[in-house]
């Protein structure tokens, strides 16, 4: 039989696991990662990340696949969320804060949700973290396109269909 100064300790140990569950919940439900569909296009070429089809329309017409393993789709998609543009919606545009007679938006990310286009990302080629005055979410596209094309290059497909251009 308890007694009444085991009651108190009991009831505490009981708040502490119902709080360390609840906090346990929060946190599993609060970072679920989503797969999202990234298409990469420039005055070059088209690339579309989730069937991997690959396009330059002056070349011929030239079409191609890109394969890419799961591994390398779930880096690609974790190099969105280490970067944050799963936060962004919209049209962005990266070309720093110096004024350009022509800015040059030859990189384009498109960055899809179920079909549904969340953002478009515009990223001039004239653009260096050491001289363009960036903010943190322009820094952050920067280093998720230097970052994203590191990857890319790993893939012998996108070497071989870079190659034809």
């Amino acid at each position: 039989m308890a007694t009444n100064s085991q009651k108190p300790k009991t009831d505490e140990l009981m708040k502490n696991i119902f709080l360390a569950l609840f906090v346990l919940f929060f946190v599993s439900c609060s970072r679920k990662i989503e797969n999202y569909d990234l298409y990469i296009s420039n005055v070059n070429y088209q690339l579309n990340i989730k069937t991997g089809e690959f396009k330059i329309d002056w070349y011929k017409n030239y079409k191609d696949i890109t394969r890419f393993s799961e591994n390398e789709k779930k880096r690609i998609n974790e190099l969105i969320y280490k970067y944050h543009l799963e936060t962004l919606s919209g049209e962005k545009y990266v070309f720093g804060k110096e004024y350009l007679l022509m800015p040059n938006f030859n990189d384009e990310f498109t960055l899809k949700k179920e079909n549904l286009i969340k953002s478009k990302i515009y990223i001039s080629t004239q653009v260096n973290l050491k001289e363009s005055k960036l903010n943190k979410t322009e820094i952050d596209i920067f280093n998720f396109k230097e970052e994203l094309f590191e990857l890319l290059k790993e893939n012998k497909d996108f070497q071989k269909n870079m190659d034809t251009l």
